[in-house]
């Protein structure tokens, strides 16, 4: 198994498990976002963002479900994706990615009418995860395919 972003086996799985896979690598991407340190001005608005989403996602994820704190976590997340994109805020791109990797959950989570838009949406949160774990040196190559091989036996069932 291929643990790399080059290779996007996981499209092949349902939206649940493309979900499921997303929220677990976010979750093991977390430390590259709380381990760094947040100019002064923007540490109370960004800093618990990510992990606040991340407890709801959970919530939902265990039956709980509360739409509109999903929204609400949404909308806190676009102006500083805006800006992470247009360059204003400047991160390491491990960070961004461990950062990048929840919004894409929530924008698959909402994107409940169109199905290619929500699994697009946790294609790019797992790459992103991935990509963040290996680079902050969270997990190996070979940690990450024991941690995701249930998901890719899944995808090779289908």
């Amino acid at each position: 198994m291929i643990a790399g972003t080059e290779v996007s086996w996981w499209k092949e799985l349902t939206k649940k498990d493309m979900l499921e896979m997303a929220f677990v690598l976010s979750k093991k991407a977390l430390p590259a976002w709380n381990n760094f340190h947040l100019y002064s001005e923007l540490k109370h608005e960004l800093k618990t963002l990510p992990e606040n989403a991340l407890q709801d996602i959970e919530a939902m994820l265990k039956g709980k479900s509360d739409e509109q704190k999903l929204n609400e976590h949404f909308t806190s997340f676009v102006t500083p994706v805006i800006n992470i994109q247009d360059g204003y805020l400047k991160f390491p791109y491990e960070v961004k990615l461990a950062f990048l990797s929840v919004f894409h959950i929530l924008h698959g989570m909402l994107s409940t009418s169109n199905m290619v838009v929500a699994k697009e949406a946790f294609s790019s949160s797992i790459s992103r995860s991935i990509d963040a774990i290996k680079i902050a040196g969270i997990l190996t190559a070979d940690e990450i395919s024991l941690m995701i091989q249930k998901y890719y036996l899944l995808s090779k069932a289908l």
